[in-house]
């Protein structure tokens, strides 16, 4: 076999030296830069929330003011709450105490975009994801439902959210007067009940300030004491955006604060069954710029 020629050669043994600090050099960079580049996960402190005393309801106020006995309300299913506490990073000297702060509700399945978490995380909010399935084991909402008889059970969520809210504004480093429900998929019609006006919420001295619900079920009533920003998925058949116009349209009254709805498309397959596939539009820029655009003067003061 012929011998390279001798400057070839030569060449060769030059470059390959260069070569191989170059990779080391490069390599090196990326071992120190990626710490900096990656986005982690906020980790959470876990809490279990203290359910509120249930609301004596206005017929049994009266039966009790005529002298009867209505039978006892089954509380049995208001326990404490299961929850994860985030707060936000005060060592980076961004965000300072006491800070805006969400109540965020899950899906039927008790998932929660974890990329939200990140993201409300990072727009300085403090965060209180709540767990009503874990609450109330028994009422399995997913399992026990389907897409021509969803089984239900918005009002004990709706609960569980006012009892967060209160648990939030005992809390020194959260602004008490700024506080939102953030509720996804059937979660979010739990935080539409949770800022009814004629709900659970005007048995109580705290309000939601407002509410966000990402791919909402369009359940409970419009009828409300905040604003609103209801993001749905154009098509989404478990979730059908025409349920909350023909919501929107019935319980459109004198006094109801401003209720946004906005439709999104997906390029991605929607699943026809209650749990949701979370889709990367509930994530890109638009949606993150409408949402927090929205929180951000909500809770503006």
């Amino acid at each position: 076999m012929a011998q390279p020629r001798k400057p070839l050669r030569a060449l060769r043994h030059f470059l390959i030296p260069l070569i191989a600090a170059y990779i080391t050099v490069a390599a090196t960079a990326i071992v120190l830069l990626a710490p900096a580049s990656a986005q982690s996960e906020p980790t959470g402190q876990s809490f279990t929330i203290p359910s509120l005393p249930y609301p004596v309801s206005g017929l049994r106020q009266r039966l009790i003011a005529e002298g009867k006995s209505p039978p006892n309300v089954d509380e049995s299913l208001q326990t404490g709450i299961p929850a994860l506490y985030f707060e936000p990073n005060a060592d980076a000297g961004v965000f300072k105490a006491p800070y805006p702060a969400i109540v965020a509700l899950p899906d039927c399945d008790n998932h929660f975009p974890a990329q939200w978490i990140t993201i409300l995380h990072e727009a300085g909010y403090a965060i209180l994801l709540i767990s009503p399935p874990k609450a109330h084991p028994a009422q399995d909402y997913c399992g026990g439902g389907k897409l021509q008889a969803p089984k239900h059970g918005l009002s004990y969520w709706a609960f569980d959210a006012i009892s967060a809210l209160h648990f939030l504004t005992e809390q020194t480093s959260v602004d008490g007067q700024n506080i939102a429900v953030f509720g996804y998929g059937y979660g979010a019609g739990a935080a539409q009940l949770a800022i009814y006006r004629d709900g659970h919420a005007k048995h109580y001295k705290h309000r939601f300030k407002a509410l966000v619900g990402l791919r909402p079920q369009c359940m409970s009533e419009m009828d409300n004491f905040a604003p609103s920003m209801l993001v749905g998925i154009e098509k989404d058949p478990f979730n059908p955006p025409a349920w909350c116009h023909w919501r929107l349209d019935r319980d459109l009254r004198p006094g109801r604060t401003p209720v946004e709805f906005k439709t999104i498309e997906s390029a991605q397959p929607l699943e026809n069954q209650t749990t949701r596939t979370q889709l990367s539009v509930e994530t890109n820029a638009s949606t993150v710029d409408l949402i927090i655009d929205f929180l951000s003067e909500a809770l503006s003061g």
